[in-house]
């Protein structure tokens, strides 16, 4: 069997892929460019990719190819109408990030809500130490206890950081398509209106898309904290970067965007410096215990694809 991972820069040097080859012959490649996809693609049983793009016009002319491995829990990467079209069965991994994901929302979260970014600069850039003065308390913060915490999205890594914001005292309210008895259930219009804190945890898809844009920042308390964990793109990043500067938004924190790397015009260049900002390289997944878990989960598929058997398709 021949397995190729087309972007596995962005696995981490440290996944471990020894599990693969145990049973497969693996060609790995740091970053596949556009055009050489389509060869990368021909030959090979298998390919396992994280952000890469495969569009209709790769798998028609990926001959051989009988398996796509999303390196992530998302596949809105891959064309799956495509590769069923053509034969090509697609696998995600799904709930694997879980624990990574909400540790980093919830230490974004508390990180703005506290401004621990502003008062560690103090005391690094020396200001603490020649003021003379034992303590400082200013910007000032309050506690998260008795605020509301709006989760949109609560699935499995909602549901976790609304355990943590529960556990650290805050009232959650939750926008979720179907309701839950754990949590008050509002309309997006109503988490905006009331939430001191909100986070994203939901899919990409037409509904989602810019959920948080101007017409509902405007609606949003005055110095709200924003952390997105979702997809760059289920905000209006314009919008966002306006509302920070304006001071609606208190604090904002973000892992994942509309285009990623972003280029030198993406509209957060122009916010990515402040003390109220934390802009993250797309990490909140990565943790090693949590990239171990998904490469594990990989294999599984792959030798359960290969036994005929159906694990996390997400093609039928």
């Amino acid at each position: 069997m021949k397995i190729t991972i087309l972007d596995k820069a962005s696995l981490g040097d440290d996944t471990p892929l020894d599990i693969l080859t145990e049973f497969a012959q693996v060609t790995a490649y740091d970053t596949t460019a556009p055009e050489l996809l389509t060869e990368r693609c021909k030959g090979t049983d298998v390919i396992i990719i994280n952000k890469i793009k495969i569009t209709r016009d790769v798998l028609k002319e990926a001959h051989g190819l009988k398996l796509i491995c999303v390196f992530a829990t998302g596949f809105d990467n891959v064309d799956v109408a495509a590769a069923k079209e053509f034969g090509v069965a697609v696998t995600n991994v799904p709930g694997y990030s879980t624990d990574s994901v909400a540790l980093f929302t919830v230490a974004t979260a508390l990180s703005l809500f506290t401004h621990l970014t502003e008062y560690r600069k103090y005391v690094a850039d020396g200001e603490y130490t020649r003021s003379g003065v034992p303590n400082k308390l200013t910007p000032v913060y309050r506690e998260l206890s008795g605020k509301v915490w709006g989760i949109v999205g609560l699935g499995n890594i909602g549901s976790a950081v609304a355990r943590a914001a529960s556990a650290l005292g805050a009232k959650v309210i939750a926008c979720k398509r179907t309701p839950v008895k754990e949590y008050e259930c509002v309309g997006i219009d109503e988490l905006c209106k009331r939430s001191d804190v909100i986070s994203l945890h939901c899919p990409l898809n037409e509904e989602t898309r810019e959920i948080i844009n101007k017409e509902r920042i405007s609606m949003m308390k005055d110095g709200v904290m924003i952390v997105n964990e979702a997809r760059g793109a289920v905000v209006n990043e314009s919008d966002v970067r306006d509302a920070v500067l304006s001071g609606k938004i208190g604090g904002f924190g973000c892992d994942v965007y509309s285009v990623e790397p972003f280029g030198s015009e993406h509209p957060y260049n122009d916010i990515k410096e402040l003390d109220n900002v934390i802009l993250t390289p797309h990490a909140a997944w990565g943790s090693y215990e949590s990239r171990k878990r998904c490469i594990e989960i990989i294999a599984s598929n792959i030798l359960a694809f290969f036994s005929g058997k159906v694990q996390n398709r997400v093609d039928l």
